[in-house]
């Protein structure tokens, strides 16, 4: 979660802010070109996040669309991907922002159509008025359908 003082205006210097949050991650993804054994797709994710600490709550949202690209086999694969996309970060004060999406993860098949998955990017939000540039890391781990 974003921990930057100007999110959090009313809290003094003793006070928490939330470092981490919960949340979910939902996208998908269309592979339709191929190079070699490698294809390369379309896609976005919706992200969700919210943090509490303390007096303190924050709730970061995430559009990010995606230029990935997919490497293995049809029982599971590795993708890196990357993109553009709006984000919002709302701390007693919503700040509507854009960034820049990077990361990477994997999908193991353990039937035809589910598969276990993870995902590791990074969110890189651009600054805004009272907004600094921040940096934010997601962890996700799930079920992936096809």
């Amino acid at each position: 979660m974003p921990t930057t003082a100007e999110l959090y205006p009313d809290l003094t210097l003793e006070d928490s802010v939330p470092t981490r949050g919960f949340g979910f991650d939902v996208g998908a993804h269309v592979y339709r070109f191929h190079l070699g054994a490698a294809r390369f797709g379309l896609g976005a994710n919706y992200v969700r996040v919210r943090g509490t600490a303390g007096g303190a709550v924050v709730t970061t949202q995430l559009f990010a669309p995606q230029l990935s690209f997919n490497f293995g086999t049809a029982n599971g694969w590795s993708y890196l991907s990357a993109g553009f996309g709006p984000a919002r970060i709302e701390a007693g004060r919503r700040y509507d922002t854009t960034g820049l999406n990077a990361g990477g993860g994997a999908r193991w098949f353990t039937s035809n159509h589910l598969a276990v998955s993870f995902d590791i990017r990074m969110y890189r939000l651009s600054p805004i008025k009272t907004f600094p540039r921040t940096t934010l890391v997601s962890a996700s781990v799930g079920v992936s359908m096809k």
